[in-house]
């Protein structure tokens, strides 16, 4: 039985421009999460640690981020443990390369560095393991990863380091695009994949293969936490994934609809509901609010961001109908006849055409009074 450790999409120098201030506290938390699955690796016993693309988050470094990954990949050496690594979209091959700059397997003689522009492989004899890999040499792409991939030599054991996207049918065309087919086909124990930010499986029959995620949090939009695989291959095959958290940060993203909601604080309560200073938390206000319920997006973010790594509010909710009746609209003729007309309209609808005519009603009146409408 071999074991490996499965990483990628690291992002070492990642910006987080979009987290403002604390771009800088996350930018460094990507280092020390980094320093955390070395020590996994370590700690676990594994054979060999693959990094399936993305390990820099461009090929412009500082050289603290390349001493670090000398430093973590020679923590890796004294246990024995080599490293397959290959070029990803944000560090591809290009001629700009780090890997053109930086030296990786003369720093570090653990490390395998696939660079040619096809398939080349690594033995591992004393593992009875096989390791396939090829860069990526630009970061868009309509060629498949995976095209030609096929075993060429006799191991007991065989493993492929790939970065692009399964066609799920949403993907763009030149986003490394690769199919379920071409998986099968290949014929490895195991496809180690790199360029999805969430752990997901795109196999567990004939050829397993799966995405690492991210060990951190890398967008906003993550669906999970940061995570590395940890993968067995036994004797006869059978292939076993584990997936252990090793990010710090997370997020979730609550609908808080107004039902019951009646008054700010009552808001601001469901809003910090669960709140952790490592959340980030995007929250979307919906449904139909009272005219005493005055939400302000950006002074609910200053009031209440303490209580999280970031906070977006996003509302979405609209003035009950209601409020448009009697002579709220008395001094103003052309809004008063709108809505007049409209709410005949809305009483004439059912279902879905109900809730469209009386967002266009809200929306006519916001115009109507010269407001700003997405």
């Amino acid at each position: 039985m071999i074991k490996l450790l499965h990483t990628a999409d690291i992002h070492l120098g990642a910006k987080f421009k979009g987290l403002g201030e604390k771009g800088k506290v996350q930018r460094q938390q990507v280092c020390t999460t980094f320093k955390k699955l070395i020590a996994l690796a370590i700690e676990e016993k594994v054979d060999i640690v693959l990094i399936a693309g993305d390990l820099f988050d461009s090929n412009q470094q500082p050289k603290s981020n390349i001493d670090l990954v000398i430093e973590q990949f020679g923590l890796l050496a004294s246990k024995n443990i080599p490293i397959c690594i290959i070029p990803g979209t944000h560090d591809c091959f290009d001629s700009t390369s780090i890997y053109r700059k930086v030296n990786l397997a003369e720093a570090c003689p653990n490390v395998t560095l696939f660079t040619a522009g096809e398939w080349s492989c690594q033995d591992f004899p004393a593992l009875g393991l096989t390791v396939y890999g090829r860069p990526n040499s630009s970061n868009r792409s309509q060629q498949s990863p995976l095209e030609r991939l096929k075993r060429t030599t006799s191991s007991q054991y065989h493993v492929a380091l790939a970065h692009g996207s399964l066609n799920i049918g949403t993907v763009q065309e030149d986003d490394h695009v690769f199919t379920t087919e071409q998986l099968q086909n290949s014929q490895m124990n195991y496809i180690a994949l790199g360029h999805w930010h969430s752990v997901s499986m795109c196999s567990d029959k004939g050829v397993v293969a799966w995405y690492s995620g991210a060990p951190e949090m890398i967008d906003r939009d993550q669906k999970q936490p940061g995570h590395v695989l940890l993968v067995s291959i036994t004797d006869s095959g059978e292939v076993k994934v584990e997936p252990r958290r090793t990010g710090l940060r997370y997020r979730d993203e609550p609908e808080i609809h107004l039902d019951d909601v009646e008054s700010v604080p009552q808001l601001k309560a469901k809003i910090m509901e669960n709140a952790n200073p490592n959340l980030v938390r995007r929250v979307f206000i919906k449904g139909m609010r009272g005219e005493d319920l005055h939400i302000s997006p950006e002074e609910l973010e200053d009031e209440l961001s303490a209580g999280f790594f970031d906070l977006r509010i996003e509302n979405q909710s609209h003035p009950k109908i209601s409020q448009f009746s009697g002579d709220v609209f008395e001094k103003q003729l052309i809004a008063s006849k709108f809505a007049s007309l409209m709410r005949e309209h809305i009483e004439a609808c059912q279902g879905e055409d109900r809730e469209i005519a009386e967002e266009a009603l809200q929306y006519g009146i916001a115009l109507l009074q010269g407001k700003e409408v997405l």
